[in-house]
């Protein structure tokens, strides 16, 4: 009897570890099943007059909207989500949300957030593109797609919804609370932005930062045929790089170069250079502009890159390459230009230039572009990124200038001008017409009613 009786608590112990352990195995495979769904949502921040503080319940009491959206991720792939919940602005709304707000910064329950701009979010047009998977097939996120037949769709926070499917009919809860939102471009990677157990949206009125401009590798200047053009940017991620060769203002509707975001790399390195590949090859003169596009920020400025192919004669109309580049000199006697226009002429040449002239109105001074009329004028341009340094050099004579500053050296004496040299986009350096033109010997006449700058030197 002693017997039977042992035999029956070993199998209950054993039945029971065996249960633990069945469990223990089970949330190491599912480790979101762990994870709580979100059951309320709170709206706080300086950026509402209220932080309010919503029950699924009164979620659920609210008026429900359904939406199809499209969705490219960053490795990248295309899918479908379908959800159903509440308008986003809707829920901002009965918060207050003030006219000054900038950002809102979306955090899970897991502590993940997702930060996006008001502008981004509510006055840029967002929309599901029905035929965005042409051309490829889910894993082909690369591919352009087909931007025809857009539809207009709203940011929700759904309350459930389907990954993966466009079919209404699978919808649930296992990802509730969700972000959901539309693409503004059909390239436009947005499915990292579909944050899951959604359970605090703070509004916040400070200013976003802008993402800084897109670098390229090699720079611009003369390079043989055949050369191939690597753009990159500070995290190269969900900041996207937009460009164009054309000589066009590149757009979010622009091709992307870092398609693949860096947090994938190691794990894509077999299709890493077909995908995120240079630009090129580059057999004539050619003009990269690029623009950083990425959540959360404002765009960066929209920089210029000029490739001069190697035994190829300049075009007229290719204008004055960038501040670091070290092109031939344009030297000329009779140089001419107009505020506000993009046009110049060197001895009666035809030049276009890449930012205009224009008038300081704090100073009543005029600014041009220090290395096309000082190149025009012969002198040698020189620029240090480190110190912000411009150094202009014409014979035995140097003049030095700082960026944001009013002291300059001319021939190593110190001078003061009342009108410090600065930057314009796309990222141009400009210097006081009359100081840098008559230091370097040149005569300079201004025609007020027309802004015709003429510059002559003997």
């Amino acid at each position: 009897m002693r017997t039977d009786k042992k035999k029956w608590f070993y199998k209950f112990i054993i039945n029971i570890l065996g249960m633990l352990l069945l469990v223990g195995t089970f949330n190491l495979m599912s480790p979101t099943a762990a994870l709580a769904l979100s059951d309320s949502l709170e709206i706080t921040g300086d950026g509402v007059t209220t932080s309010v503080t919503f029950t699924l319940e009164q979620l659920e009491k609210m008026k429900q909207h359904q939406y199809v959206y499209s969705a490219i991720n960053t490795w990248p792939t295309k899918k479908w989500y379908v959800g159903k919940g509440v308008l986003l602005h809707d829920l901002l709304n009965q918060s207050g949300i003030k006219e000054d707000a900038k950002r809102i910064r979306f955090t899970s329950v897991d502590g993940y957030t997702v930060t996006l701009t008001v502008k981004e979010l509510f006055e840029d047009k967002r929309y599901r593109f029905p035929n965005f998977k042409t051309g490829g097939g889910d894993g082909d996120g690369h591919v352009s797609g087909d931007p025809s037949g857009k539809v207009e769709v709203e940011p929700i926070i759904g309350l459930i919804s389907v990954e993966g499917s466009d079919n209404p009919k699978y919808l649930n809860d296992l990802n509730s609370l969700l972000l959901m939102l539309g693409q503004r471009a059909v390239t436009e990677q947005t499915g990292n932005l579909f944050l899951k157990y959604l359970t605090k949206i703070e509004v916040l009125t400070a200013e976003p930062e802008k993402w800084d401009a897109p670098q390229a590798n090699p720079g611009s200047g003369t390079v043989p045929a055949g050369t191939r053009v690597a753009l990159s940017n500070n995290n190269n991620d969900d900041d996207k790089i937009y460009y164009t060769t054309d000589g066009s203002t590149p757009t979010i509707n622009s091709p992307i170069y870092n398609w693949i975001a860096s947090r994938w790399w190691a794990s894509r390195a077999d299709v890493l250079g077909t995908i995120n590949h240079p630009i090129g090859p580059i057999n004539e003169d050619t003009t990269i502009k690029a623009i950083t596009i990425g959540p959360g920020k404002l765009d960066s400025d929209v920089v210029t890159f000029n490739y001069r192919v190697a035994g190829t004669k300049p075009a007229d109309d290719k204008g004055i390459p960038e501040d670091n580049e070290t092109p031939d000199k344009l030297t000329g006697s009779a140089i001419e230009l107009t505020v506000g226009r993009m046009e110049a002429s060197i001895d009666g040449g035809a030049y276009t230039l890449e930012a205009a002239p224009y008038i300081d109105t704090r100073t009543a001074r005029t600014l041009v572009p220090v290395r096309f009329v000082s190149e025009a004028l012969g002198a040698g341009v020189d620029w240090d990124s480190e110190t912000k340094r411009i150094t202009i050099t014409d014979g035995g004579k140097e003049i030095l200038l700082t960026l944001g500053s009013k002291d300059v050296q001319v021939k190593g004496v110190k001078r003061a001008i009342d009108c410090a040299p600065t930057t314009f986009p796309p990222g141009r350096t400009f210097v006081p017409l009359r100081f840098v033109s008559e230091t370097l010997g040149a005569g300079v006449e201004y025609d007020s009613p027309s802004g015709k700058v003429l510059i002559t030197r003997q």
